[in-house]
């Protein structure tokens, strides 16, 4: 049997198949059913101000410091841009977020508070974001911790497309994946394209010539021979045959979810659902939401200028047609199979700063959203607003390790206990309860010695 790992070792060996498509979108396998859970990753980059999207409430103990360290940025209480109260107006959600708001009061949002990164502290971009991705406090490693879960996943060999990382470039968190394509669309499935003649395929709904043989047509001729390599291409025409026909472009969201079709967050998760829904395997996709980084005119919601306002209504109008498309009954329940975390690579500074913004902070918040999620509530526990509560006497306090999030993700919905094999010096799980599912010990993984060799 030649497997998907076979057809990968084989190509990276010899690239022939892989030079002739072009771009690195490949697919696997016949389709099987969809009895597994699939995991979103969304990173905010740039920073993401918690406290701005989820502000302490009326009832809020906290609220008071809120306000003294935010006389201008502060979501306000009552009248225009008031906050969308939740948990008993212990936490308000950011105005533009209605549709985050009805699904956390639907029981299918949950939000962790004091998320992050324990150590090392870093308030770099660059250097928070690659710890999170690489899942490793200090870097180092260059392999995404999302590719360490997909390693140990024991995935069946007729998987199709296992992971996906969502835009033009590969998330960090995939990197050394042999499992994961990187799509920015799903018209990057092709590999009949361009405007030369012998690149024309009839049946990629263009028109062409009597008698015109595109790239599909003629590879199998090239692969007619035995052989590892020949085998590899005859593979990928067969799962190309199976992806080729979804027309992307005609796909109808269910349930009358609407995606925004000029944004670009938006019609990735279109993209996504549609993978999801064809059953071709998906345990995980990633996907970025950027612009986060508000050191000056961040805005706000009492006022007609409102820059950060507009990102969470990007960030809420695309997540909420996402779930919305998804939510079913019975078979058709693809919103009870998949999980969404949110997540950014750090919060802002609690004070705001003179040029109407904020800086790069410590402590966020993460969201987890789906049908196996514990929605309706909040995780985690919040450390204070005051100086003394503060982190360095400035910053929201980590409170909760995102990699306790993400372990519990992996363990309880993709039913992986290597997680401390995801995440090398992690220690400690315990699970918070935000994911429905059963618990597993955590355990790490020996990759050099798995097949018994000594």
């Amino acid at each position: 049997m030649f497997d998907r790992r076979d057809f990968l070792k084989t190509c990276g060996a010899g690239g022939g198949a892989l030079a002739l498509a072009g771009t690195s979108t490949l697919a696997f396998g016949a389709t099987q059913a969809n009895t597994y859970d699939t995991l979103v990753v969304v990173f905010l980059r740039g920073g993401m101000d918690g406290l701005s999207l989820f502000s302490p409430g009326g009832s809020n103990a906290h609220r008071g410091a809120y306000e003294t360290a935010r006389p201008t940025l502060k979501v306000p209480l009552s009248g225009t841009g008031a906050g969308l109260a939740v948990s008993s107006d212990q936490w308000r959600l950011h105005p533009r977020a209605p549709q985050l708001r009805d699904l956390y009061v639907g029981g299918k949002l949950a939000v962790v508070l004091g998320a992050g990164m324990p150590a090392p502290v870093t308030r770099s971009h660059f250097d928070a974001q690659i710890n999170m991705e690489v899942g490793l406090a200090g870097q180092g490693g260059g392999v995404g911790w999302l590719t360490r879960v997909l390693e140990t996943a024991n995935l069946p060999g007729t998987v199709q497309i296992p992971a996906v990382s969502a835009g033009s470039i590969t998330s960090t968190s995939l990197l050394g994946s042999t499992e994961a394509i990187t799509l920015g669309s799903g018209s990057d499935f092709r590999i009949d394209s361009g405007s030369w003649a012998w690149n024309v395929e009839p049946d990629f709904r263009t028109t062409a010539p009597p008698g015109a043989r595109g790239v599909f047509g003629t590879l199998p001729d090239l692969w007619s021979q035995a052989g590892d390599l020949e085998a590899a291409g005859r593979q990928t025409i067969d799962a190309l045959n199976v992806i080729k026909p979804i027309d992307f472009a005609a796909y109808a969201p269910a349930n009358g979810a609407v995606y925004d079709s000029g944004s670009s967050f938006a019609q990735q998760l279109k993209m996504l659902a549609q993978l999801i829904k064809r059953d071709v395997g998906l345990r995980i996709a990633t996907i970025d939401l950027g612009g986060w980084d508000t050191h000056d005119g961040q805005g706000n919601p009492a006022n007609s200028y409102d820059y950060f306002g507009n990102k969470v209504d990007e960030l809420s109008k695309g997540l909420g047609a996402f779930y919305t498309d998804l939510n079913g009954s019975g078979a058709a329940n693809y919103a009870g199979t998949t999980s969404v975390v949110v997540m950014s690579e750090f919060g802002r500074r609690v004070r705001e700063n003179d040029d109407g913004g904020t800086d790069h902070g410590y402590g966020n918040i993460m969201l987890a959203l789906g049908g196996s999620v514990n929605g309706g509530q909040t995780f985690g526990s919040f450390a204070g607003l005051s100086t003394a509560q503060l982190f360095e006497g400035a910053d929201v306090m980590v409170t909760t390790d995102y990699r306790r999030v993400m372990s519990e993700a992996v363990i309880r919905r993709l039913r992986n206990p290597s997680v401390y094999y995801a995440f090398p010096g992690y220690s400690g799980y315990t699970p918070l309860g935000i994911f429905q599912g059963s618990d597993l010990p955590p355990s790490g993984a020996d990759r050099i010695f798995a097949n018994g060799f000594q």
